[in-house]
């Protein structure tokens, strides 16, 4: 299996967890609309298992221009909220 995730910004073990919801439509286990559920849902399903990393593979990671790259990084962070459980 092969998959390409491409974002301007990752959360932990996020790529992981991806593969985790994959593999379960993929599998059967799920219907194709799963992923998008958990998405809408906005916080981690525990459905979806984290996959261990061995065979995933980083294979580039790519920067806006010098000018960009500071608006580009307020942009990403305003987007992130920590929120109290």
């Amino acid at each position: 299996m092969v998959g390409t995730v491409r974002a301007d910004a990752f959360c932990h073990n996020m790529v992981r967890a991806l593969v985790g919801s994959m593999l379960l439509v993929g599998g059967g286990q799920r219907p194709p609309s799963f992923p998008g559920q958990v998405l809408a849902g906005g916080v981690r399903d525990s459905a979806v298992t984290v996959v261990r990393p061995h065979g995933l593979t980083l294979e580039e990671v790519g920067y806006p221009a010098d000018e960009e790259l500071a608006a580009r990084s307020r942009a990403a962070r305003s987007l992130r909220v920590l929120t109290a459980r």
